[in-house]
Parts: C-alpha cells; structure tokens; sequence
C-alpha cells in the first residue's frame, strides 16, 4: 500500500502559479493531501486556492516567514508522512511519487537540484551559496547532502514528532537540517530537474538568509560539542 501523506504548500502572492500546481497535482490523484499554508498573500492566491474544492487552506493574518508556514502546515498534517513543496513551480510536482518511493526505505528524503538537471539556470550567486552551506553542513554533521537548501522535502511521521522547530522564517530550512543530524537522521536525495520560476518573484534575500544559516549550522555544532564530556 502506498505512503498515506500530507502535501505541505507555503505560498505567498503565488496566484500566477496555483492554477497549474493544482492541475499537475490532479493529474496525480494528490488533491485530497494538499495543505495549503498561505502567508498572508496581498495578491489573489487565496482566492484562487479556494477555487479548488477539496484541499485545506491555513491563512496567515500577517507575514508571519516561511518556517512559520511550514510548521503551521506540520500542525495541521495528520498522516504517515509529510511532503512539503514550494508552489512557484520551480519543483516539479512529478517528483512527488519518486519522492514517496523513497521514503519507503529512508526516514527523511531531500530532492536535489546539483543531482538533477536544470541547475544552470540557477544563478551562480545562489549555486554558491548553496554549495557552500551544505559542504559546511557536511562536515559538521558528517552528512553528505548537495542541496541543503532544497524547497522540496519528505518526512515520516515520527521524525516530525521528534523535532522542535522555532524559526519562522527561511533559516528554517538550516534549523531543520541541524535538528535532524542531531537527532541521528541521515537525510537521503533523489535527483530532480529544477525550473527556475517564471512568474512572481522570488521572497529570499539570499545574501543574509546565506550568512543566518551559516550560524545556525556553527552554533548547532558548538552546542553538541559543549554537552560531550
């Protein structure tokens, strides 16, 4: 028997996209696990997710960042695992079944872009950033990730429920991958083709997001090394 999962959705002021998102994911047959976690979009994202019958929306008064989105999505989830998956599209939908697959075997489940195609559409800035972010993880943590940064992820259950997670915004995503080294989980990736938004803009500000994960990844380490004996 399949996977049963939840399908974690962070958007905001991403109406450009939720039409297609919604049709790539029927084509699917996924409707039915969609969580759609809106961050207070001041364009017509809510209206157009709610055009869609059959998926739960969690609205957001305010800007409350993309981690808050995640974890009020996490909240909201009730299933045997969890996928969470940007909406702009610039992960493909399909990826999701291989990213199921996976988690048959392994607990947590990255898709990577620097193991798919696509990449060099990514501007060289961010594909530094990336790369050196997750080598700085790897060493840390005796991981062997290529795309820390990933928007597109998979977890069991009960690693969910093991975690503690507090940022609300894209730091998120270091804080995650810190939690989960500590707690002995070994995150394992597919490959994926990555597409490079063509409608709305991007949210991140990569440059401070850059140096913020840096020192969560830092300050993570130093706490293990401060409770050893």
């Amino acid at each position: 028997m399949p996977l049963a999962f939840d399908l974690i959705v962070p958007v905001y002021n991403e109406e450009a996209s939720i039409d297609e998102f919604m049709a790539r994911i029927d084509r699917l047959g996924f409707r039915e696990s969609v969580i759609f976690v809106d961050n207070a979009s001041t364009d017509a994202t809510v209206e157009r997710i709610e055009h869609h019958a059959g998926v739960h929306l969690v609205r957001h008064a305010t800007n409350a960042g993309y981690g808050a989105s995640i974890k009020d999505g996490i909240a909201q989830s009730q299933s045997s695992a969890v996928v969470i998956v940007d909406g702009d599209l610039e992960y493909p939908p399909e990826a999701i079944p291989d990213l199921l697959a996976a988690l048959e075997e392994h607990p947590v489940v990255y898709v990577s872009r620097f193991l798919g195609s696509g990449l060099t559409s990514m501007p060289l800035l961010r594909r530094w950033g990336n790369g050196l972010i997750s080598r700085m993880f790897n060493v840390l943590f005796q991981q062997k990730t290529t795309d820390l940064y990933t928007g597109m992820k998979g977890l069991r259950r009960e690693v969910v429920q093991s975690l503690a997670l507090q940022r609300d915004g894209f730091e998120h995503v270091a804080e995650l991958g810190v939690q989960l080294a500590r707690r002995g989980y070994r995150i394992h990736e597919i490959p994926v083709t990555y597409s490079p938004r063509t409608r709305g803009v991007s949210k991140m500000r990569h440059v401070p997001e850059t140096m913020k994960f840096l020192w969560i990844i830092w300050t993570g380490w130093l706490r293990i090394r401060v409770r050893r004996p």
